[in-house]
């Protein structure tokens, strides 16, 4: 075997050994990203289900209650209680809207589990009143806004079709 022939086995070697790593570096970026995606998915989850332990109080309970049901009969403290919760909650899905791309669920899913609980929450008249009240639509994100109006939409769709 010649000195040239085993330099040319030496370089197909190396070759294989570049593309092996190249091939290990790309299998531990997608299982590192799977892992920020199950992340992001956790930590949103974890901020809804705090938020919603807010309710644990009966006061609180009682003032979503009311709220959702009337925004204007609140007094002024009890509507920034109920704004304050109401901007959370929506606070919540925000991360869920504006990282869609990046949750372990998909974006398709992640939109549609944020879209349909602003339909949800936007079906009750006070929700609806807070959220033009608040003026969030003018300086929040334009991709959340659109969310939360599509929710509306749905909420307004939804209702039509139960008359």
């Amino acid at each position: 075997m010649t000195l040239s022939v085993l330099a040319n086995i030496a370089d197909l070697l190396a070759a294989a050994g570049v593309i092996g790593s190249l091939v290990f570096v790309a299998f531990e970026i997608r299982k590192s990203s799977e892992q920020a995606r199950l992340s992001n998915w956790t930590a949103v989850l974890s901020s809804l289900r705090e938020h919603k332990r807010r309710t644990d109080d009966p006061y609180v309970a009682d003032l979503i209650v009311r709220g959702r049901a009337d925004f204007e009969s609140l007094s002024e403290a009890e509507k920034l209680s109920f704004g304050y919760w109401m901007e959370e909650m929506v606070l919540c899905f925000d991360g869920m809207i504006l990282h869609q791309n990046s949750m372990a669920v998909g974006p398709q899913e992640t939109r549609r589990a944020a879209v349909g609980a602003f339909a949800m929450h936007f079906a009750f008249p006070g929700c609806l009143a807070w959220y033009r009240w608040s003026g969030i639509g003018d300086r929040w994100p334009p991709k959340l806004v659109a969310a939360i109006e599509e929710g509306i939409r749905r909420a307004k769709d939804n209702a039509a079709a139960e008359t």
